[in-house]
């Protein structure tokens, strides 16, 4: 059967799509919510909002035989700061008040380790495919849809940051996406060995339109 790729409703299963997430930088996902099981439970909070970063409403999800494969998280850059705000606000809210302050400092951390993208961009907060699913041409269909979502809005170009060492910059480097911008954030190389992360670009509008 064939791969499907459709728009997320608040009816998927939250802990597949949170599980995929948690793959996409482990390093940075550990420092930030600690456990995977943490991370389910303060990405089901966001996922049945109408408004947030990794919730429902952004997601696109490529499914096979009722599983899910694949993921897209994307955003306008105007919608991403709004997102991040509702985000920011709901997650970890059962979690305890230690927890809240460790997470305020480490989205604080994250914030400084992806760069502002430049106006007219169109940003791909989150992509990932299952490690069963590789070489199905899943990752390239998501992008395809960041691509439509962009040209859509009226975009210039879509950006995303991922860490240097994951395999998943030589994909991109084959879709044709460039690095702008490279980024290290000292308290988090020199005490978790988070290194390097890319912010990289892919036009998506030629310059005569």
């Amino acid at each position: 059967m064939s791969v499907c790729i459709v728009d997320a409703q608040a009816e998927h299963p939250s802990g597949p799509i949170a599980d995929l997430i948690w793959t996409v930088d482990k390093p940075l996902m550990t420092i930030l919510f600690g456990t995977r099981d943490r991370w389910r439970r303060v990405f089901a909070s966001d996922w049945p909002e109408n408004n947030g970063i990794v919730c429902h409403k952004q997601m696109t999800l490529a499914v096979r035989n009722q599983k899910i494969l694949g993921v897209l998280a994307s955003h306008t850059l105007e919608e991403f700061g709004e997102h991040f705000i509702h985000t920011r606000e709901r997650q970890g809210r059962n979690e305890g008040a230690e927890f809240r302050k460790h997470l305020n400092h480490a989205f604080d951390l994250m914030a400084e380790l992806f760069p502002h993208g430049l106006e007219g961009s169109y940003f791909v907060f989150d992509l990932e495919v299952s490690s069963k699913a590789r070489r199905l041409g899943i990752g390239r269909q998501l992008l395809d849809v960041a691509t439509s979502n962009a040209k859509e809005a009226h975009c210039d170009r879509i950006c995303l940051d991922v860490a240097a060492d994951n395999d998943a910059v030589q994909f991109y480097i084959r879709m044709g996406m460039h690095v702008a911008v490279e980024t290290r954030i000292s308290e988090l190389a020199d005490r978790h060995g988070v290194g390097t992360h890319l912010h990289m670009v892919l036009p998506v509008r030629d310059s005569a339109e």
